[in-house]
């Protein structure tokens, strides 16, 4: 058995075959979740074409227009405390109906929301909502270097973490220990607190006037000129040298620690030092651009392992719109109101988008399922089932439709269909008694001599609603709330 490189491309063969469950794998870490025609196109194409194409058109895509009110102020609601909370909801739901519709772009969006943690709560600007969105799209595939400088003078950050009140009189150093801790370096990584304090002071005169909801600028009234040592350099150091130094000086600890946590979104919560020190060289030598080291893991016989599929956890979001994805639905087939129901419940479920718990953002994995949870997640997925999907003949048509695709639109055999419907949700096999108990869900009522004697088929009148029951039971299992 031949011994593997690090991230040795991966090259289909008899043992590893490039086939629909690997492609599912792709787009569950990549996306929400592969269609029955991401598939069929996925089969045509090589591996590391796949990948590129994914990655190729996200970052050709243009951004998302910014709303109306994309510059609004205080002065421009005044009093009007409904239309700021009716800007805020439709734009949410945008971002919901974006899981669907642009589902890589919004799921490494959602990623980095997690990582550049920010809190509408504490900043409730609309306007630096928007601002912090679009950085977090602009950047998701783009430049790390430029994606932290550019994060720094966000209005939302520079509210949430108190770059705004930090002066040169009186310098807060909450922005300052977070950008190395959080940000860039790792806790306790190549950084003191003297560090802390003396970035801090180098980070002072960018302002923000929180309650005006104005765009955020510079005061060098405000800023500290006097000399800093940071690293054991000193210097006159500001703004654009602290980064300069943190990419220069740190360049391995921040490498390292960026790449674990990408290495823990898209592949497994424990890491794999080697692949890690590997991804870090590259990033290095990309000159901090994001793109190339995705694609060279993605790209990676270790991504592509069996161990790593189906072993993540799927967060609220993940768990309701892979589904709607994987069934073949659009954002535009749903009712306007069906996101407002989604948030409530991924509120419940712990992911409260745009309010993560706290600065180090949600934990995830493990944490996501407890009994309180579990039961919220299954509730609303009968919601979205029984009362979306299922109250809705044109859906109700979709997953017939689906059936007929992934089967013989001839197909008479329940047993077939089901397996073919499990396989499609869960990208895996049941044992022998879920599978059995599957079957049973799916037939329902029917009586058995319909599939005896051939009356039944895919284009019976109970069809849509077999498969709703079918899918209750599937999302209720463990291997519904992996990917």
């Amino acid at each position: 058995m031949r011994t593997l490189t690090a991230l040795e491309p991966y090259v289909p063969s008899t043992d590893k075959p490039w086939n629909e469950r690997r492609i599912r794998h792709l787009y569950d870490r990549l996306g929400y979740g592969a269609r029955l025609s991401d598939l069929q196109e996925g089969l045509q194409l090589s591996p590391g074409e796949l990948v590129d194409q994914l990655i190729n058109q996200v970052m050709a895509a243009p951004q998302p227009p910014p709303p109306f009110w994309a510059n609004y102020t205080s002065d421009d609601y005044g009093d009007d405390n409904d239309m700021v909370f009716e800007h805020k909801a439709e734009f949410v739901a945008r971002w919901a109906a974006a899981m669907i519709d642009d589902p890589i772009r919004s799921k490494m969006a959602l990623f980095w929301h997690n990582h550049f943690v920010t809190e509408e709560e504490v900043y409730g600007c609309n306007s630096y909502m928007w601002s912090y969105f679009a950085l977090l799209y602009q950047q998701a595939f783009g430049n790390f270097r430029t994606f932290v400088e550019e994060m720094g003078k966000n209005p939302a950050m520079l509210v949430y973490l108190n770059g705004n009140i930090n002066v040169a009189d009186a310098p807060n150093e909450n922005y300052a220990r977070d950008l190395m801790e959080l940000f860039t370096m790792g806790q306790n990584n190549g950084y003191t607190q003297t560090d802390v304090v003396e970035v801090s002071r180098a980070l002072t005169g960018w302002r923000v006037e929180m309650y005006e909801c104005t765009p955020p600028y510079f005061d060098n009234n405000l800023f500290d000129g006097s000399s800093k040592s940071i690293f054991g350099r000193s210097g006159n150091w500001g703004y654009d040298d602290v980064h300069e130094l943190i990419f220069t000086e740190r360049s391995a600890e921040t490498a390292t620690y960026i790449c674990s946590k990408l290495y823990k979104f898209l592949v497994y919560d424990k890491t794999d030092d080697e692949v890690i020190q590997a991804m870090a060289q590259s990033f290095q030598d990309n000159n901090w651009e994001l793109a190339p080291v995705l694609r060279t893991l993605l790209k990676s016989d270790h991504f592509f392992d069996e161990r790593f599929i189906n072993s993540r956890i799927k967060d609220p979001f993940e768990y309701f719109i892979s589904l709607l994805r994987i069934a073949g639905i659009e954002s535009t087939d749903l009712e306007a109101d069906w996101s407002y129901e989604l948030f409530s419940f991924c509120r419940e479920c712990g992911q409260e988008l745009f309010n993560p718990v706290d600065v180090a953002g949600w934990p995830g994995h493990h944490s996501w399922i407890n009994e309180n949870t579990l039961t919220v997640r299954w509730g609303f997925m009968s919601t979205l089932l029984f009362s979306r999907l299922g109250n809705s003949d044109d859906l109700k048509g979709t997953l017939r439709q689906l059936a007929v695709d992934l089967t013989d639109r001839l197909e008479k055999d329940p047993a077939v269909v089901t397996q073919a419907l499990i396989a499609h949700f869960l990208n895996t096999s049941l044992d022998e008694a879920h599978a059995q108990a599957a079957l049973q869900y799916f037939k329902g009522e029917i009586p058995e001599n319909y599939f005896e004697d051939g009356t039944w088929t895919l284009y019976f009148p109970e069809v849509p609603d077999q498969i709703l029951n079918l899918l209750f039971y599937l999302m209720r299992l463990p291997e519904g709330q992996l990917a």
